[in-house]
């Protein structure tokens, strides 16, 4: 089943397009689509259920003017999340882990902003420019900073045209 969800993931992030970065952004972005694979008993009890869907934004760094570090966005229609690493630390391919400065907007809340740890996985494991594809899996914990909700996501992207 998971397999058959990932293809129908990596489809759907396909027809966000495959070019490559542009030279503006100076770092490589990738678009797709993201899912909640799995929500824990905090975040059931707070309305979170597996099978969300986001539109995904990752950035294994940033531009040079920015402080904060590479990160991905989680947006719907209705908000979104921007987790991101701190003081311009990179979010490379492999297996990162940390504590990523979070913001999300919702009409109900408005903008708030909490402290997320995360475990991830990313591939491929030198993430470049050139890379036709970018799997993220793993947790993200305090998701919409309620205090113990852990999310596991699975998201593909394609580089941004």
């Amino acid at each position: 089943m998971q397999k058959l969800v990932a293809l129908g993931i990596l489809a759907i992030a396909t027809a966000f397009g495959s070019g490559t970065a542009s030279a503006a952004t100076e770092v490589p972005v990738f678009d797709g689509i993201v899912k909640l694979t799995a929500v824990n008993e905090a975040c059931e009890a707070d309305g979170w259920v597996a099978g969300t869907e986001y539109r995904l934004i990752y950035r294994s760094e940033v531009r040079p003017s920015n402080e904060r570090g590479g990160g991905i966005q989680m947006l719907d229609a209705r908000g979104g999340f921007n987790f991101m690493q701190p003081n311009k630390k990179a979010l490379p391919g492999g297996s990162p882990k940390g504590t990523f400065t979070a913001t999300g907007i919702s009409g109900q809340v408005g903008i708030y902003t909490f402290s997320s740890p995360f475990a991830l996985t990313i591939t491929p494991t030198k993430v470049r420019a050139s890379s036709k594809v970018v799997t993220i899996e793993g947790t993200l914990g305090n998701f919409s900073a309620v205090e113990g909700c852990t999310v596991t996501i699975f998201g593909v992207a394609t580089p941004r045209n």
